[in-house]
């Protein structure tokens, strides 16, 4: 049986904020990404 992603939203609603920290530097290493925000060029004219 597969996981539907309403079963990893329930999983990860579940977390504490330290699990889900850690979760997420997971994710960050296997898929070579950053969850950091991207900053965006230009200003308010």
């Amino acid at each position: 049986m597969a996981i539907s992603k309403e079963d990893v939203l329930e999983y990860i609603s579940n977390l504490s904020v330290l699990e889900l920290s850690e979760l997420v530097k997971e994710f960050e290493e296997k898929f070579g990404v950053s969850a950091a925000p991207v900053m965006v060029a230009g200003g308010a004219a």
